[in-house]
């Protein structure tokens, strides 16, 4: 078992500073995304779901509001006693990298991870191992940061204009679909989610530009990807 490092627990550390500085428009859109667009009522309901990097629960709870029997994992003990008390799913102590060693290979129907392998020391064996603990004929709903925003998130860190100080591995469209094919999961459909930073106060025009500008989607903030995995 490998050591984690305080990096990675920045999350769990940051307690109710963490909700503060989450934007509520941008939960609400990945949510509307990797839930709502990405996995409708018969992929959920009846269904076994893991969230990888569950943070304060929000995904689990829609997810178990559709009906899926969830499990909420994290690296984080505070954040999963809050999912426990807020959500009432079962919540275990994983770290992404090791999935397939803690629930065993083909355990889920359905996996779904936002905004949390950017922060693990390799995406991409993170989401080799969502493709691993996935049943054959499963979907994968992720989402991650877009590389070209990297060095824009990377100043205003260094500028203190954001609380997070922990692991920030970006990732693109492209490197997610080649490990993705490799794990035996075909990508589905793609979706790109902000053009201009979310916290410009301009929510209207930026749900507009997300419905009308996909073909530019290489450049938005958020890589969303859904994958089915191979019978």
């Amino acid at each position: 078992m490998r050591t984690i490092s305080d990096k990675e627990l920045c999350h769990d550390r940051l307690g109710d500073r963490f909700q503060e500085a989450l934007s509520q428009y941008d939960t609400e859109r990945r949510l509307e995304i990797l839930v709502d667009r990405f996995l409708p009522p018969d992929r959920l309901s009846g269904r076994e779901a893991l969230e990888v990097g569950a943070g304060l629960g929000f995904f689990s709870r829609r997810m178990q509001d559709r009906g899926a029997v969830v499990t909420a994992s994290d690296i984080g003990e505070g954040l999963l006693s809050r999912i426990k008390e807020s959500v009432g799913c079962r919540c275990e102590q994983v770290d992404a990298l090791s999935l397939a060693q803690h629930f065993g290979k083909d355990r889920f129907d359905v996996v779904l991870s936002s905004e949390c392998i950017e922060h693990t020391p390799d995406p991409l064996e993170a989401v080799r191992q969502m493709a691993a603990v996935l049943k054959p004929g499963g979907w994968l709903s992720l989402s991650t940061p877009n590389v070209v925003w990297y060095p824009l998130v990377r100043a205003a860190t260094l500028l203190k204009l954001r609380p997070f100080d922990g692991l920030e591995n970006f990732s693109t469209f492209g490197t997610l679909r080649k490990t993705l094919k490799a794990s035996g999961v075909d990508v589905v459909e793609e979706y790109g989610l902000h053009l201009f930073p979310f916290q410009v106060p301009l929510h209207g025009l930026s749900r507009w530009c997300d419905g009308h500008f996909q073909p530019l989607r290489k450049c938005m903030i958020n890589v969303c990807v859904l994958g089915r995995k191979a019978c």
